[in-house]
């Protein structure tokens, strides 16, 4: 009778908890961030309480894993950096022939911003497994929530949030043309020389109020998660008035979804509609790191 027990045993020392990173938009340094602010939401049905431990966890996890001098909750406090945090689907019992009701997994789609300008930094999809097997009557998915917060604070980690803070490089100033492919408008890339191209078709500055909105409207869609309709905006807004900024957040939304090829083709069409070195520069980075989906 001592091989089924041992058995038992052996099958539960195999189960761990886990994370996997579905897909990731890989960040800027970060060592120049000093302050971060974290907003978790859900939605997926019955998951609230699931965000308040998870923002807990997270919150615990960054400040032990990383340099920043305040990690907080967003409550207005302007912020350096901005974490938007996001449980789009929860599960019981797993994928496999056998169902397991102790298995929980999470599924969350991590967004970071700029607090300082807007500009969208990148994004990741982590996917939180519990063990499946329940101790003391601890509900699975706190198991599922700790994993992800500890994979949330080893990606920044290696994103540079851990170690000194270095000084940050000036914002550039607002140009005061308009009309001249000279604007500066918030959002990510936001920069001059970013509307158009060489041999571009004027553009109708009339409607640069309603594309920046559509811009920024789509900006706050990728942060909850609702990434089709972050791409419709940034596509309506690029129509409205050809921009760089504009395009490069296409690019960054299908990045998101997965879409590779739409991707890279997004930020090629991007890169030929700037000449400021700071955008071009980002375009270049973010094509370098599409390379390995071509």
């Amino acid at each position: 009778m001592r091989a089924p027990a041992l058995f038992l045993v052996a099958a539960i020392a195999g189960c761990h908890p886990s994370a996997t990173i579905k897909s990731t938009m890989p960040i800027a340094n970060l060592q120049s961030y000093r302050t971060v602010a974290l907003r978790v939401k859900s939605t997926a049905f019955a998951s609230q309480g699931q965000a308040m431990f998870l923002e807990n966890a997270v919150l615990a996890n960054l400040q032990q894993k990383c340099g920043f001098s305040n990690v907080g909750r967003a409550d207005g406090t302007p912020a350096d950096v901005v974490l938007d945090l996001n449980i789009i689907k929860t599960g019981r019992g797993g994928s496999g022939i056998l169902s397991n009701q102790n298995l929980a997994t999470i599924e969350t789609l991590l967004v970071l911003s700029d607090g300082q300008n807007g500009d969208l930094l990148g994004s990741a999809h982590i996917r939180g497994e519990s063990s499946g097997v329940v101790y003391n009557s601890r509900p699975p998915e706190q198991e599922a929530v700790e994993v992800i917060a500890k994979t949330i604070a080893d990606t920044l980690a290696k994103s540079g949030c851990s170690g000194p803070r270095i000084a940050r490089a000036p914002e550039p100033p607002p140009s005061s043309g308009t009309g001249t492919g000279t604007e500066t408008g918030t959002g990510s890339g936001a920069s001059s020389g970013s509307t158009g191209g060489s041999g571009s078709a004027p553009v109708d500055e009339a409607k640069r109020a309603q594309a920046e909105a559509l811009n920024e409207q789509g900006k706050e869609k990728l942060r909850s998660a609702d990434l089709v309709g972050a791409l419709a905006d940034f596509q309506q807004a690029n129509q409205l008035v050809p921009d760089a900024r504009y395009q490069y957040n296409v690019c960054l939304a299908y990045e998101a979804q997965e879409q590779w090829p739409n991707a890279i083709s997004a930020c090629k069409q991007a890169r030929g509609m700037t000449t400021d070195t700071r955008l071009v520069a980002k375009i270049d980075h973010r094509l370098e790191l599409l390379a390995p989906h071509r």
